[in-house]
């Protein structure tokens, strides 16, 4: 069992992002002598984006906690039971886990990989085989997000001031003030989403955070707790080419529209609840 061995299916999502607050991902501290202490990353242009892979942060951490729910519930699909683990504290698969996996797997001498997927697989969270773990290729690839509003809005970026809190007296510590670059409300980024060889269900789920996102219910970027990072997903479309549609696609990019709201009913209607040791 190899889920990235053959060409099965391609979504391709596209969106546009609006700011309802500014925007901060910063690049580290600026080494220019009169530049502010953080400034937001650009292109060599010199326009602010936010990383692909910011985004898909954001929607990992957003569906691992649906996720965790969902296993608390007992909720399954497939006799797969939905859940996510803590990739970096306490993984799905550790490397011990892994090897005795492989050790497992050989047969004459060498590994199956055949068998050594499929167990792989079997002992993976709903989490790490959509969104990648150290073992396992990530299916969703999230390209970073350019600005599409008017180049000369983005020499609107603003400078804010800040300052430290020492956690002992909650009062401003000395020495601690700084500023950070924003981009204004109102900016405007491209959203533009891959997701390779998924199911049907998986696309509705992911579906369900992108739903989420367009109610403005997610932030993006640093200083979220101070307001920024706030937008809505607007325009959202997605298509897809599969086995019987991939000649069309590779000659001339035929791509079948795909309606979002299907996908999170199939998704609702094959939620079943399990036993507790499904």
């Amino acid at each position: 069992m190899n889920i990235f061995s053959t060409f099965k299916n391609r979504y391709f999502i596209t969106a546009e992002l609006v700011m309802d607050q500014p925007l901060h991902i910063g690049k580290g501290t600026s080494l220019e002598p009169l530049g502010t202490d953080l400034p937001v990353i650009k292109t060599p242009e010199g326009l602010p984006l936010i990383p692909g892979s910011s985004v898909k942060g954001v929607l990992r951490s957003e569906l691992e906690r649906i996720l965790r729910t969902f296993e608390s519930q007992n909720l399954i699909i497939s006799k797969n039971r939905l859940r996510a683990c803590a990739v970096f504290d306490k993984p799905c698969v550790s490397n011990q886990q892994k090897e005795e996996l492989e050790k497992n797997s050989i047969m004459d001498g060498k590994v199956d990989e055949e068998d050594f997927t499929q167990k792989l697989w079997d002992k993976t969270c709903t989490a790490c085989r959509i969104f990648g773990s150290p073992w396992m290729a990530s299916r969703v690839y999230i390209k970073d997000m350019l600005l599409l509003s008017d180049p000369e809005f983005s020499r609107l970026s603003e400078i804010r001031h800040g300052v430290g809190i020492d956690r002992d007296t909650g009062t401003a510590s000395k020495h601690a003030k700084f500023d950070y670059e924003v981009v204004p409300a109102k900016a405007r980024f491209k959203f533009e989403a891959i997701l390779e060889n998924v199911e049907q269900w998986e696309v509705g789920l992911i579906g369900l955070i992108l739903t989420f996102w367009a109610r403005g219910e997610l932030a993006i970027g640093g200083m979220t707790s101070r307001g920024l990072g706030w937008g809505s997903l607007e325009n959202i479309k997605i298509e897809k080419v599969d086995t019987s549609g991939l000649l069309e696609y590779m000659f001339n990019e035929v791509k079948t529209p795909v309606n979002l709201e299907e996908y999170i009913k199939e998704f609702q209607n094959q939620l079943e609840r399990g036993s507790e040791y499904a």
